[in-house]
């Protein structure tokens, strides 16, 4: 992957995680009050999430697919992920939640439950959301790093007739299928472990497969057909156009894209703009942990102070956006990043010389 491939891919990480901030900014402006900003407040999920998972499973096939089934010491490329993911994690979610002890209100009632900390802070799966609630989609990361750890220390038969059968119980579930699928729906583990995320990630590895082999001259044709898929469908779930409405169908949106950010050519010149989104994308772990939390602190005093009332609600919205972004940079650069640096310089492994491939 040439150094344009990685900028290109990384700004469009950043326009994921600016997706899902666009959104909750929505649904809190229509909680605060009652002013549907940009009118996507009913739409439900913006496909970064979706767009995320994908790309979790093609930069770990681009950076470990070679190595599956060579039973290599997991210890390096889990400890490297996992502390990617913990340590900021667990001071966001020590900074909020104090705020579910002095004022229930602020929560659903289970956020000072022990059993629901304990899960939270480990981010197991449970049947209501973490205590911080868009820290959902972690729990799959964790997994989906450990189920790609595990396919590196089995191996080569094991792990690809160990990834199939997980794949075939998974597709058994997202069709339904009587029996099995039953009870899954019932079982919060098994709900998690066979869920449709599972399928995203999947394709995310065969994608990055893929496209080490194949390289497309009108990468840009392909993009620019990514974002209108994403339009299309957030379209759709607003007007009802079709029946149809599954969150997998961004499934198809994030393949262009991801096709198109990995065959641009090295030599070619990105703008200035794309470079600029890259930086957002280097900070989209803090946006997604963080942004939700200065939403909802900026409209807040956006409403005590008639602030909204006085300047207008969209002027409003657009200001709290436009000071969100730079605030999560912030966090990512004062706290996520020397953090992180912190944890890995306290860690040093060294990494492990893996065996022959066996069969």
């Amino acid at each position: 992957m040439n150094m344009n491939q990685r900028i290109a891919i990384q700004a469009s990480r950043g326009i994921a995680a600016c997706l899902v901030l666009l959104f909750h900014s929505s649904a809190m402006s229509f909680k605060y009050y009652q002013y549907d900003f940009l009118g996507i407040s009913s739409i439900g999920r913006s496909g970064g999430v979706d767009f995320f998972f994908m790309l979790t499973g093609f930069l770990l096939y681009h950076a470990y697919g070679k190595r599956i089934g060579t039973r290599i010491s997991i210890t390096p490329y889990l400890t490297k992920r996992l502390i990617r993911i913990y340590p900021f994690y667990w001071l966001i979610t020590l900074i909020v939640l104090p705020v579910y002890f002095l004022v229930p209100s602020f929560g659903y009632g289970y956020e000072t439950n022990h059993s629901t900390i304990v899960h939270s802070l480990l981010l197991l799966p449970q049947e209501h959301g973490p205590i911080l609630p868009v820290a959902w989609s972690l729990s799959y990361f964790v997994f989906f790093y450990l189920l790609f750890g595990l396919m590196l220390a089995i191996g080569k038969r094991p792990a690809y007739v160990f990834a199939s059968l997980w794949l075939a119980l998974t597709f058994c579930h997202v069709l339904h299928v009587p029996i099995i699928a039953a009870d899954m729906d019932h079982n919060v583990y098994l709900n998690f472990l066979f869920n449709e995320a599972n399928l995203e990630f999947a394709i995310g590895c065969l994608l990055a497969k893929w496209s080490e082999q194949f390289k497309f001259r009108h990468y840009q044709l392909l993009m620019g057909l990514g974002a209108a898929g994403f339009a299309l469908i957030w379209l759709n779930n607003k007007y009802n156009m079709l029946p149809y409405h599954d969150y997998l169908l961004y499934v198809i949106p994030s393949i262009l894209v991801l096709l198109g950010a990995a065959s641009i050519k090295g030599n070619m010149h990105l703008g200035v703009w794309v470079k600029a989104l890259s930086k957002i994308g280097d900070a989209s772990y803090s946006i997604l942990l963080t942004h939700l939390l200065f939403i909802s602190i900026m409209m807040k005093l956006a409403r005590s102070s008639h602030l909204a009332e006085n300047l207008g609600y969209l002027p409003t919205d657009i200001l709290i956006v436009a000071l969100t972004i730079p605030l999560c940079r912030l966090a990512y650069v004062w706290a996520e990043k020397p953090l992180v640096a912190f944890c890995q310089s306290k860690i040093t492994l060294k990494p492990s010389a893996s065996p022959k491939p066996s069969s």
